[in-house]
């Protein structure tokens, strides 16, 4: 039973879970604006890696409609029949040019669409007729009759399931022909929309108990397309119409281009609707659902959850109710006693009972007043076991020449006295500098830093991706030896911040296999990694907490590579786009802020909170973007020496990095 939980929470991505995702989805809370039944305009769904995109179209595929393990199905059902089509990227590619002309690839592409598409839409009514249905029986299949298809090609089976086999084996046949166009003469091609419209059209004369059915075809991984592809595709898009419907799903920015194979291209509203799956609210929504989810993952491996009804996260009827206060309170209640937080006064109160971040702590208070030339100060005056909060901020601030030594010190009696200071005042020294200066005490520690702990701080570091979260999750239950009985236990903070350096680490090498770029991404993810690390070594931490950055003047100043850079880096979410909140000056006046993924952050020990930003120069991020490894130690050197850091004294992964890199 222990491995049955681990294997249900190893499986963070819809392809290990498989086409049947019935039983393991829980309806999003934006799942009532699909109007799934209430609309026959085409879907495009936008989404980041892990944000849902494939477990969404899997659940609005046939297999899981019609799911053995669904109990009752409603006759409305017949209205929405999904038929899913994962693009293959490197099929996708070898799919043009070698030598072929242009309007054989497109025929050849119809001929595929064909092909995958008849297969599926076959296999839908195996699903009806085996589902709790009952308005379709395999003796109904089995009375089909399609000879009306024969003037495609006079080979054609007339039966059901050797039309079936049939299309399979054209499959196979095609597929060799596209790896050996050179040597093998092309096959006869079918015309994928017209072949599709005439199989549907045959199967609802015959069988009158599918005349409400509409059949809609999700393209999953559209991005993966070549333009040509993605041409054709958008036309039968954009001429979709009951009882064929296609929709889309792609990361952003995915639509390489937005013509058809006529004169007009795809408007958004006039001809598709628009669905982004990580616009729900990342502090309400996300949490509660990432929760439902990883609590469902546990109750199917028989962990006892009474905040957890799974039925209830199946039932579109009942969304509402998943919103109300109570049952948000329960649902977080359960997952925060699997994933305890440690709060701030918690972790301020560690580094006085620990006698290495003590030690630490008093160590850069010593120094700040030496660097000051005030070392006759009493230390006592700084580090006070009653005020554990305050003393973790005091080196920045001595740190900082515009504060005297004296005013600090006078506000630390105001504190510890009760009345009004700057640590907790309107100034809010405390609030505005405390992470900044508790990560500090761990860098180059060695050990897992609890800010990186308990189940909003995940919510944090996945930033809507619930892969991750449930990677995070994943991680931190398997380092303990953990059954049925003990599967909802709490975990310790330590392990909870050890699974998230470990899951940082092993993410970061992925970005390599981000398509076309992916090894200019990994480069990109080390190098501002390495910036954002140095900020936060900044022993006066003037801008604590600093994780996302603007380039002056805009893009504007971007020439059209580092353009698409950033389109690429956006799409695979390596960073996050949002219009700018503030502004410093006029050059960089509310423009867009890119923020690293969050998950990453524990790899370069920095904070996942967005809080202050770099403004960087066009120059500056161009280095970061494409330039040559002196130039970016230059680059870092130079802002070593802005933010005062002594890498000797505190080494940070920067110097691994950049050896990495050149090496590379």
């Amino acid at each position: 039973m222990q491995e049955q939980i681990y294997r249900l929470l190893a499986s963070n991505r819809t392809e290990e879970i498989g086409y049947d995702v019935w039983r393991e989805y829980v309806l999003p809370p934006f799942f009532g604006k699909l109007a799934i039944g209430d609309t026959k305009k085409p879907r495009v769904i936008i989404g980041g890696r892990g944000c849902g995109k494939t477990m969404l179209l899997r659940y609005l595929s046939h297999e899981s409609t019609f799911s053995p393990s669904r109990p009752s199905i409603p006759p409305e059902a017949l209205s929405h029949i999904g038929l899913y089509w994962r693009s293959d990227t490197q099929f996708a590619s070898l799919m043009q040019h070698r030598g072929v002309a242009d309007d054989t690839w497109n025929s050849a592409f119809g001929h595929l669409a064909a092909l995958v598409l008849g297969i599926e839409l076959l296999r839908s009514l195996d699903s009806i007729a085996r589902s709790a249905c009952g308005l379709l029986s395999e003796r109904d299949i089995a009375s089909l009759n399609f000879e009306r298809l024969k003037p495609f090609s006079n080979d054609i089976p007339v039966v059901a399931h050797q039309l079936k086999d049939y299309l399979d084996d054209r499959l196979a046949a095609f597929e060799t022909w596209a790896s050996n166009v050179r040597s093998v003469a092309p096959p006869l091609f079918l015309p994928g929309h017209e072949f599709l419209k005439r199989l549907i059209t045959l199967i609802k004369n015959q069988l009158p108990q599918l005349a409400p059915a509409v059949f809609f075809v999700y393209i999953d991984e559209f991005e993966n397309l070549a333009e040509y592809q993605q041409r054709i595709v958008n036309t039968w898009l954009k001429h979709s119409e009951p009882p064929l419907v296609f929709n889309l799903a792609m990361k952003r920015n995915g639509f390489r281009t937005r013509a058809t194979s006529g004169s007009e291209s795809l408007s958004d509203t006039h001809d598709y609707r628009e669905f982004d799956l990580e616009e729900f609210d990342l502090d309400r929504e996300f949490p509660v659902f990432a929760a439902e989810i990883f609590l469902l993952r546990l109750k199917l491996g028989s962990v006892e959850i009474p905040a957890i009804d799974a039925d209830k996260l199946r039932d579109g009827a009942r969304l509402a109710s998943r919103r109300e206060a109570n049952y948000v309170r329960e649902v977080h209640a359960a997952v925060r006693s699997i994933f305890p937080g440690v709060t701030q006064r918690e972790m301020a109160e560690e580094v006085f009972t620990d006698a290495t971040l003590k030690r630490r702590l008093v160590d850069k208070v010593v120094k700040a007043l030496e660097k000051r030339g005030e070392q006759s100060q009493s230390l006592e005056r700084f580090v006070l076991d009653s005020q554990p909060e305050a003393s973790v901020v005091v080196p920045a601030l001595l740190y900082r020449e515009t504060l005297a030594v004296q005013g600090i010190a006078d506000e630390m009696a105001r504190l510890r006295e009760g009345r009004d200071n700057k640590f907790t005042g309107a100034t809010d020294w405390i609030h505005n500098n405390f992470v900044g200066c508790y990560l500090q005490l761990y860098d180059g520690l060695g050990r897992p830093c609890p800010f990186y702990s308990g189940f909003e701080t995940y919510c944090y570091l996945a930033r809507g991706n619930l892969r991750h979260f449930l990677e995070l999750c994943h991680k931190a239950l398997a380092r303990g030896d953990r059954g049925v009985s003990d599967a909802a236990d709490p975990i310790s903070v330590a392990m909870q911040a050890e699974a998230a350096r470990q899951v940082s680490a092993d993410l970061l090498p992925e970005v390599r296999s981000f398509g076309a770029q992916g090894n200019n991404l990994h480069t990109f993810v080390l190098r501002l990694g390495s910036l954002l690390s140095l900020s936060q070594q900044s022993p006066a931490q003037s801008e604590p907490e600093r994780t996302h950055f603007s380039v002056l003047g805009g893009d504007s100043e971007l020439d059209d590579s580092e353009k698409q850079f950033f389109l690429e880096a956006v799409k695979w979410s390596v960073l996050f786009e949002e219009k700018g909140t503030k502004k410093k000056d006029v050059a960089g006046a509310e423009g867009i802020e890119y923020i690293l993924n969050p998950i990453y952050a524990p790899y370069f020990h920095i904070s996942y909170r967005k809080k202050r930003k770099y403004d960087l120069l066009p120059a500056e991020i161009r280095t970061i973007i494409s330039g040559d490894y002196p130039s970016v130690a230059k680059l870092l050197k130079e802002f070593q020496r802005r933010l005062s850091v002594d890498l000797a004294e505190a080494p940070l992964p920067l110097f691994a990095h950049l050896t990495q890199e050149a090496e590379e």
